[in-house]
């Protein structure tokens, strides 16, 4: 790969990163202002699903019902269960104790990729980064001054949220290389935005 390209990918993955960190704290804004986490997933969601849909159309469904079925396990890991875990634990705990929680995510991806693929030797530049990963949020995230506060049940969502997002990987992972991205992406916000409707009948959309 060309280094200028090599490049441009790097400062794209630093504005998603900066970009998906500011969202723990618009959401944490949010709620406290009186929105619903699953409101919030799906007006974020809802929003972001229309460019899909006008820049991937051509395709509705995927090759298989197999396959269909992993696009809504994605969609639900990745999406509904997901936010709706993080949204609702942003509303008993802190940003930055979610933030530093799911920093172990990649960790969990790994754990749970050589649970089901036994054979396979967990890369030690991997398992390295990631840790090296956690320590650096952690320092971002307390500044030097370690002042946990801890909330069980928020805590708690959080590492399932962290969970979600580990299986939701490894999904991915086993779709990537059949599919297009841009279709990928938009299966998983339909059935995401899908798999939430349930909640309203609880929480209704605020």
């Amino acid at each position: 790969m060309p280094s200028a390209t090599r490049f441009w990918y790097h400062v794209m993955a630093i504005v998603t990163i900066v970009i998906w960190g500011i969202t723990f704290i618009s959401t944490k804004v949010l709620i406290n202002h009186g929105l619903s986490p699953s409101s919030i997933f799906f007006c974020r969601f809802a929003l972001a699903y229309v460019p899909l849909v006008l820049l991937s159309h051509n395709r509705l469904f995927a090759a298989s019902i197999k396959d269909e079925g992993l696009m809504l396990l994605a969609g639900m890991t990745g999406g509904s269960l997901y936010f709706l875990f993080e949204n609702t634990a942003l509303t008993f705990t802190q940003a930055s104790n979610v933030s530093l929680i799911l920093s172990v995510a990649p960790i969990l991806t790994t754990l749970i990729h050589k649970a089901i693929h036994r054979g396979e030797a967990l890369g030690r530049y991997l398992m390295t980064g990631s840790l090296i990963a956690f320590v650096g949020v952690a320092m971002v995230v307390y500044n030097g001054g370690v002042v946990l506060k801890l909330n069980p049940l928020g805590d708690f969502l959080t590492i399932m949220a962290a969970l979600m997002w580990a299986f939701y990987g490894n999904i991915l992972k086993s779709l990537s290389g059949r599919y297009d991205t841009l279709f990928i992406t938009r299966k998983v916000f339909f059935y995401g935005l899908l798999t939430i409707l349930p909640d309203f009948i609880v929480h209704p959309l605020s």
